[in-house]
C-alpha cells in the first residue's frame, strides 16, 4: 500500500495546504466513498453539500475554495493534479518486453528495442515496430503498417495494412483503423463498390477508445492530429481530416471528406455530415447535427446544428408550444365573434 503524507503530496502537485500537513494519505477516493485517510476531489461547486459533508481525510480543492472544518490541499486545476495524484497512487506496471511464442511474425518485420508482442498477435510483411512499442494479444497488424516508438495495441485492436501509427499512442480493444471507407457506385439499381486504396494516418500522443473505427480514404489518406483523444464508439469515415488537440466523445460520427481544425470538440452522440468544414476551437453539443460549415470558435447545438444561444431560445419557446397554441385557438375564436358582430350591425 502506497502511503504519503500531506506534505509529500502537495510538494509533488505544486499544491498548499490548508490544515494538518502531516495527515497520511493512502488514497484518492470520491466524496462520499472517501475515508479518513482518504484524499477526495472536489472540481464542481454543484457538490458544494457532498464536500461539507464528506468523511475524507482531506479534500482536493482549486484555489479561492473554503471548506470550514476540512483540511484541504489547494491546487490551480484540481483536475489535472487529480491525474498526476492517481498516477502516483496507481502507477501502471508494464508488462516485461518480450515476444510470445505463440505470436505469429513475418521475417521481413522491422524490430525496435524492448518491443512486447502477445499471444495470438499478428504481424504481417513489410510492417515496422518502434522502440517499446506494445501489440496486445490477439491485435492484427496488416501488412506494411507501421506502429510507432511507445505506442500501446491493447487486447484484440486491428489494422489493416498500410496503417500508420504516430509515437505514443494508446489504441483500445476492439479498435479498427483502416477499414474500408462506406463508398459505392450506384446503377441501375445495383451498387458497385468503389476500392478504397487510401490510408489511415495517426499522429502522435492519439489515445482511440475501444469500439472506435477510423476508415481508410477512397484515394488520399485519413488523418487523426497530434494528441487528440477519441472516446468509445466513434466512427470517422473515409477522408476526414481531423485537427490536433481534438475531443470526440462517445457515439460520435464525422462524415466522409470533412476537414476538422484544431481543438474541436464533439460531444456525446453528436455528427457531422460529408464535405464540410468544422473551424478550429468549435465546440459541437451533445446529439447535434452539422450540416453546414462552422466557423471557427463556435458554439452549436440542435438538429440542425445553430448557434447555441439561438437553440436555446428555440427550445424554449418549443417548451410553450401547446399553451402558444391554445392561446392562438383562444384568439381565433374571439376574432371571430367580433366579426360576427360587425356583420350583424351591418
Amino acid at each position: 500500500m502506497k502511503r504519503f503524507s500531506l506534505l509529500e503530496l502537495a510538494e509533488k502537485v505544486g499544491g498548499k495546504i490548508v490544515g494538518d500537513r502531516d495527515l497520511q494519505i493512502e488514497g484518492v477516493a470520491t466524496l462520499e466513498a472517501a475515508g479518513p485517510t482518504d484524499l477526495a476531489f472536489f472540481t464542481n461547486i454543484r457538490y458544494l453539500e457532498r464536500a461539507a459533508q464528506t468523511g475524507a481525510g482531506a479534500v482536493l480543492v482549486r484555489d479561492g475554495v473554503e471548506l470550514p472544518g476540512k483540511i484541504l490541499l489547494v491546487v490551480e486545476d484540481p483536475s489535472t493534479t487529480l491525474a498526476e495524484l492517481l498516477e502516483l497512487f496507481h502507477p501502471v506496471q508494464p508488462p516485461e518486453p518480450g515476444i510470445s511464442a505463440d505470436a505469429r511474425m513475418a521475417d521481413d518485420v522491422d524490430i525496435g528495442a524492448g518491443l512486447t508482442i502477445g499471444p495470438f498477435a499478428v504481424v504481417e510483411s513489410g510492417c515496422r515496430l518502434g522502440d517499446g512499442a506494445r501489440i496486445g494479444a490477439g491485435c492484427w497488424v496488416g501488412a506494411g503498417s507501421q506502429v510507432g516508438a511507445g505506442s500501446v495495441l491493447m487486447p484484440g485492436a486491428v489494422l489493416y495494412p498500410g496503417t500508420v501509427l504516430g509515437k505514443a499512442c494508446l489504441i483500445h480493444s476492439g479498435v479498427v483503423l483502416g477499414g474500408d471507407g462506406f463508398g459505392f457506385a450506384t446503377r441501375s439499381g445495383l451498387h458497385r463498390k468503389i476500392p478504397q486504396v487510401g490510408r489511415v494516418v495517426v499522429e502522435d500522443q492519439v489515445e482511440i477508445g475501444a469500439n472506435s473505427t477510423v476508415d481508410r480514404g477512397a484515394l488520399g489518406d485519413t488523418r487523426i492530429g497530434a494528441g487528440s483523444k477519441i472516446d468509445n464508439l466513434v466512427m470517422i469515415a473515409h477522408g476526414v481530416e481531423l485537427g490536433p488537440s481534438c475531443l470526440l466523445a462517445g457515439q460520435a460520427g464525422i462524415a466522409g471528406s470533412t476537414r476538422v481544425g484544431k481543438g474541436v470538440t464533439f460531444a456525446g452522440q453528436a455528427g457531422a455530415a460529408g464535405h464540410l468544414t468544422i473551424g478550429d476551437g468549435a465546440v459541437v453539443a451533445a446529439k447535434s447535427a452539422v450540416f453546414a460549415d462552422i466557423p471557427e470558435g463556435s458554439f452549436v447545438a440542435g438538429i440542425p446544428a445553430r448557434d447555441h444561444r439561438e437553440w436555446k431560445k428555440m427550445v424554449a419557446v418549443e417548451k410553450r408550444l401547446p399553451e402558444l397554441r391554445a392561446e392562438l385557438k383562444r384568439l381565433g375564436r374571439k376574432i371571430l365573434r367580433l366579426e360576427q358582430g360587425c356583420n350583424q350591425e351591418d
